[in-house]
């Protein structure tokens, strides 16, 4: 009798509590990893690649500058798809990384990344990667860690490799509501308001008015008033009316939501850029991402809602 085939990727996860466990559960994983002939890549803090670096042996474990992958979400996602491509041409079948994703204090970008981790393992369904992504219980937030519970298949617990309890689909996890902070600006009244828009150059100049009186610094200005103009063009043209632009703001952060009343899109879209050429149309979610610090997509209320934020 043949044994079923393994699949293609694994995208797990290590929550620990100090170096020692760190290191009792990566380890292995890694010599493991080389043994087999694998490529092994960490993207973690410096300090705890240091550690795994020295345990293995320099020669054995290749280290990517953490900054360097996680520049964004959009960049990351891309990051990931060039190393695995660059070690395919050394010839090697299967690449491990050890990463490590630095949240932020701030639980706007926290979720964000928690987000990125779950579209992660949506992203390397078709890639040979075993992905393990480590979670210090001493830095990353309660929640952010059930998050990860949630968006990895398998956690490495008790000396072995276990199926999450709370695993949750990658498609089906970014849209639910648990995964988006609740943005307490959108509890008070918008700065912004427009349902119907029309005219995009003022939407526009409203946007970049009204962070700019914010004290927002324009470089961020132009990009976020990019954003919101893409993902305004994508509901006029394919969704359904009424389209309505709200935008809130302080001096610290803003919040645009772009809502219409048609069919949702996966929110998946926009991590990675379309078959489509740039400038051929289909790109506007993969660059909102990039010009906004997070972006979310909702079903709801019979409609999609995109909310795009902006930290000062």
């Amino acid at each position: 009798m043949s044994l079923p085939p393994q699949p293609l990727s694994r995208h797990d996860a290590l929550q620990y509590d100090d170096d020692d466990g760190l290191l009792d559960a990566v380890v292995p994983f890694l010599r493991e990893g080389a043994a087999a002939g694998d490529s092994v890549v960490l993207i973690c803090r410096p300090d705890n690649a240091a550690r795994l670096r020295d345990a293995l042996g320099p020669d054995r474990v290749a280290a990517l500058p953490r900054e360097d992958v996680y520049g964004g979400t959009v960049s990351a996602m891309n990051a990931y798809r060039e190393l695995v491509a660059r070690e395919r041409e050394r010839g090697c079948e299967r690449v491990r990384v050890v990463t490590e994703i630095d949240f932020g204090p701030k639980p706007s970008g926290q979720w964000e990344w928690a987000r990125f981790d779950a579209a992660l393992g949506q992203a390397l369904t078709s890639y040979p990667v075993w992905n393990l992504c480590l979670y210090d219980r001493r830095r990353v937030p309660p929640d952010i860690l059930r998050a990860g519970e949630s968006s990895h298949s398998h956690l490495l617990a008790d000396g072995g490799r276990v199926p999450s309890a709370g695993y949750t689909d990658a498609l089906t996890l970014l849209g639910e509501a648990r995964m988006r902070w609740p943005d307490p600006l959108e509890d008070g009244p918008p700065r912004l308001d427009v349902t119907g828009p029309h005219d995009l150059t003022a939407l526009r100049a409203a946007v970049e008015q009204a962070l700019l009186r914010d004290g927002f610094a324009a470089y961020a200005v132009q990009g976020f008033m990019l954003a919101v103009s893409e993902v305004a063009t994508n509901a006029i043209l394919h969704g359904v009316a009424p389209v309505r632009v709200r935008l809130w703001s302080d001096a610290r952060r803003a919040l645009c939501a772009v809502s219409d009343g048609g069919t949702c899109f996966s929110p998946y879209s926009g991590y990675l850029p379309t078959d489509r050429e740039v400038g051929a149309g289909g790109m506007g979610l993969w660059l909102a991402r990039q010009m906004s610090d997070d972006l979310t997509v909702d079903a709801a209320d019979g409609g999609c809602v995109v909310r795009l934020g902006l930290n000062a």
